[in-house]
């Protein structure tokens, strides 16, 4: 195995290379071992069986004959002397051995064990490796394609692109499909070998665990075992990795998803809508090349939540999970307590978790599209990142109910990124520079409404003067027409879990005063607001509005029938008159 290590070393050529070489030369006419076998028999694994393919091997690395025959004869010299080794394993020396009831048999048989499965773990690794680097560089090649095809506008069934400062890009739909084809093959290749790994790594660990057993101290020769920490981890003094470039792919990755065309989409959408110019698309498009791995999780987010309302549903729910109006009558963060506030992010973490089925990392938070995410949030401009997190992934969340506004992006943390302070922690802030490096979801989107806080402050204090949640509810309804009214205000102002009963008794008894209360759920209700031109109501929301019959001065306004009789948003100058029962019926 070490030699024939050697010989793809000094000639260069990777094992997919030389699986390629043989199958071009035709020395195994249509029987060649599949890539897969190829790697593990590289690795050692049954490559003693395999003199003839070593000897294709050593002839397709090896173009000097004479150097190849030289090769070839030490590659059979070492397969002879290791059939001999099996043939004549060494034999005890005669002698009187004592009877230890079989222990020492068993503890001579589990460390054979462990070191034939250390050898077998130390195979399927390298298989996974080298399956690994063949599926990224497949990963990498197609999502280029599919991000340049996207933003480039394909026509008549190809997809082409210019680079700035590359080559430019032509496929057809044809080739695209063999190429997703072929990528899909490598990662099947790859999850085998991944397969076979946990399985040596299930096996080193049983023969561990025999060997602690019998009072002996397990080794590792093979050198896997992660190094023990040394102290805390610091933020790299220099670059350590080129800008843009993707952090290393850890050797066991869980099987990644392939690249939907969203992203692409989504650029070239803000290229459109004018949020960037050309220029900063085909630079985005071009970090985009460079971090396959950053590309796919930005698809994934955008399937996953296409419009941004169940991100802004999961940041709306978090707040009012900790502001729990029904008990505390809150309806604004800023009423949080410093706790609170902390645990803000770590709220909305949840929420996302739950509402877009996100598995947990293996690192990190979140698994996202086979690959670890962590998620930062904050209610200001910048977040903190601890050194431990650098070369990885994270989404950033920004949110504020104040402004109504919420963000999320995309970021591969790098210390280059970084501003150079730090707090007691060795955390650290995005510099301007970073805060460009950020790909961004969803921007600037809108949080859901809530009356409460679109009242004066006045106005908010006048319906917490009254004395009953029945009362505040009625004040509400009277205080705050034409606007939505959520769940979440009615638990407020009522502070009980029943908002929604007082709602319902609010709406007989507000229509002595000639104020109608409608509700989403009601069809009859929706009925009436599209008569009324009112706007649609969600679901879960409410809104009041104070009505009049329909007189010879309301020409040209919508009216509802009720009993019979025109009714019309009443003007502030309108008498208030009681609506008949079939309105509140």
């Amino acid at each position: 195995m070490l030699l024939l290590l050697d010989i793809r070393t000094q000639a260069r050529l990777s094992v997919e290379d030389v699986h390629e070489l043989l199958r071009t030369s035709g020395q195994f006419d249509g029987q060649l071992p599949a890539r897969s076998t190829l790697y593990r028999k590289l690795s050692g694994v049954g490559l003693k069986n395999e003199r003839r393919l070593i000897e294709a091997i050593v002839r397709v690395c090896i173009p000097d004959a004479q150097r190849a025959n030289m090769l070839r004869e030490q590659a059979i010299s070492l397969l002879h002397q290791a059939w001999s080794e099996d043939a004549e394993p060494d034999q005890p020396e005669p002698g009187v051995v004592p009877d230890d009831g079989g222990s020492l048999a068993e503890l001579v048989r589990v460390q054979r064990e462990l070191i034939d499965t250390q050898a077998q773990l130390t195979a399927a690794l390298q298989t996974a490796t080298e399956a690994e680097k063949e599926s990224a560089k497949s990963r990498a090649f197609v999502t280029t394609l599919l991000v340049l095809g996207a933003l480039g506008r394909p026509a008549a069934g190809r997809v082409s692109a210019p680079s700035l400062d590359g080559p430019s890009y032509a496929v057809s739909g044809i080739e695209l499909s063999g190429l997703r084809t072929r990528l899909a093959a490598v990662e099947a290749e790859r999850d085998e070998a991944q397969q076979v790994a946990r399985a040596a790594q299930h096996r080193l660990a049983e023969a561990e665990n025999l060997l602690t057993a019998h009072g002996t101290g397990s080794t590792d020769p093979t050198g896997l075992s992660a190094p023990a920490a040394t102290g805390p981890v610091e933020w790299p003094t220099t670059r350590t990795d080129p800008a843009g470039q993707a952090a290393p792919a850890d050797t066991l990755r869980s099987s990644r998803q392939a690249l939907p065309d969203t992203t692409g989409t989504a650029i070239e959408r803000e290229v459109e809508q004018g949020e960037v110019s050309s220029f900063e698309g085909h630079k985005r498009v071009r970090s985009l090349e460079q971090d396959p791995e950053l590309a796919e999780v930005l698809a994934e987010m955008l399937r996953l939540d296409p419009d941004g309302s169940r991100m802004g549903s999961v940041i709306d729910g978090a707040g009012r999970h900790l502001l729990d109006p029904a008990h505390t009558g809150r309806y604004l963060w800023s009423q949080l307590t410093k706790v609170e506030k902390t645990g803000l992010g770590t709220a909305v973490y949840h929420q996302m978790q739950r509402e877009l089925g996100l598995a947990d990392g293996l690192h990190l938070d979140f698994m996202v599209a086979g690959h670890d995410v962590d998620m930062k949030f904050t209610r200001g401009s910048n977040w903190m990142f601890p050194p431990e997190l650098q070369g990885g992934l994270c989404l950033v969340v920004r949110a504020d109910d104040a402004s109504g506004l919420w963000s999320i992006g995309l970021l591969r943390v790098r210390s280059e990124l970084m501003n150079t302070g730090s707090n007691r922690d060795g955390k650290r802030t995005l510099s301007a520079q970073g805060r460009e490096a950020i790909h961004w979801i969803h921007s600037n989107l809108p949080l859901p409404e809530h009356a409460l806080r679109r009242l004066s402050a006045d106005t908010v204090s006048s319906i917490f003067a009254k004395a009953s949640g029945q009362a505040r509810t009625e004040e509400l309804f009277l205080q705050a027409q034409l606007t939505p009214i959520t769940t979440a205000d009615l638990s407020a102002v009522t502070m009980q879990a029943d908002g929604v009963k007082r709602a319902r008794e609010a709406r007989q008894r507000l229509a002595h005063r000639g104020v109608l209360v409608l509700n989403g759920t009601r069809p009859r209700d929706g009925e009436w607001a599209w008569g009324l031109g009112l706007p649609a109501l969600e679901p879960s929301t409410w809104m009041s509005v104070r009505l009049t019959p329909a007189q010879p001065g309301h020409e040209g306004t919508p009216t509802i029938m009720l009993d019979g009789t025109p009714w019309c948003v009443a003007h502030p100058e309108d008498p208030e008159v009681p609506l008949p029962k079939a309105a509140f019926a």
